[in-house]
């Protein structure tokens, strides 16, 4: 299937009409992601993200459908209260950023005219734009601590999971957050804009020692073995044989792109949610120690990652807090 933005939207619209206009608590129905921008480079493998507004408990909270091998549906479903006030969400990175500019499919009432006027006013006041990045700069500075105070909780995934926070506390000074597949493929875009393109290798050294690419390059078979194993057992829906191909082509693409370094997030992130899954066999469990081994996330250098961290988280305080003091707050 040759892909374009209106078979995607096509295809969008399909499933929302047939899937979830019968269900009557479906409030409204949004397509965001990278797939709304109308002037969006399409990848040859790509989701099609949906946001589904629920009236009452949604019935899950995220599913993945595919429709070829080259496009699935990523739905996240979300209940109606959480949307209930529309002034807190100017404060919201995600939900603030979602309703500011979705393309609609399907709505009950006025509901989305109603929330995204309000989202909209003063969302780029000083005060608003600060809470979005604080939220990311506190929770991973919390994890930050937590994982200092008790070394034995500094996994992989806790590491990435907090660098990925702190990224984004800096990002969202320009933007909406980074998506986790390109996370430090538009990092440097974004540091660029604050003046701050130093801040780039800041990062990488918090997740990885090494930034020898041919080792994601060498690594891909053994990364690919541990996914498989866990998309099978669907206890993580990010880890979702549908998603296989659309990972392995980001990461394949980064590492031909202008910093293939960028690659090491996808892989890293990826393998360490495969792995959480407890299903590899002993000799893919090798491969991943091996590999944290060369990168330094294993157990003995976990410790040099979180100093780096805490180099970055430090550089993204100063600047909130010089943009408040700025600001007047």
């Amino acid at each position: 299937m040759r892909i374009t933005r209106d078979t995607l939207l096509k295809l969008a619209r399909d499933f929302t009409e047939k899937r979830l206009m019968p269900d009557r608590n479906v409030t409204a129905v949004f397509l965001v992601g990278s797939v709304r921008p109308e002037d969006a480079p399409l990848p040859p493998v790509v989701d099609v993200d949906l946001l589904v507004i629920y009236n009452g408990e949604p019935p899950r909270p995220r599913e993945m459908v595919k429709l070829s091998n080259e496009i699935h549906l990523d739905v996240t479903y979300e209940n109606a209260r959480e949307y209930a006030q529309p002034r807190e969400l100017r404060g919201d990175p995600w939900r603030g950023w979602i309703m500011w500019d979705p393309l609609l499919l399907h709505q009950k009432g006025r509901f989305f005219e109603y929330t995204q006027s309000i989202v909209r006013a003063q969302f780029e006041e000083p005060e608003n734009l600060l809470k979005r990045c604080r939220t990311f700069a506190v929770r991973a500075r919390e994890a930050w601590s937590a994982m200092t105070f008790d070394p034995q909780t500094a996994s992989p995934l806790h590491i990435l999971e907090a660098a990925a926070d702190a990224a984004n506390a800096l990002a969202t000074l320009s933007g909406p957050p980074l998506p986790e597949r390109k996370l430090l493929a538009e990092f440097p875009a974004r540091a660029e804009v604050l003046g701050m393109p130093e801040l780039t290798s800041s990062l990488l050294r918090s997740i990885t020692a090494n930034l020898d690419t041919n080792l994601l390059r060498q690594s891909l078979p053994a990364w690919e073995t541990c996914f498989l194993s866990a998309a099978q057992a669907t206890l993580d829906v990010r880890i979702h044989p549908a998603r296989l191909t659309y990972y392995k082509t980001a990461i394949e693409t980064q590492l031909s792109g202008d910093l293939p370094a960028a690659a090491f997030w996808p892989l890293l992130y990826t393998w360490a949610l495969s792995i959480k899954a407890g299903l590899s066999t002993t000799e893919a469990e090798s491969a991943w120690q091996e590999f944290l081994r060369h990168t330094g996330l294993d157990t003995t250098s976990a410790s040099e990652r979180l100093e780096a961290l805490d180099s970055f988280l430090d550089r993204v305080e100063e600047t909130l807090e010089r943009i408040a003091a700025e600001s007047g707050l």
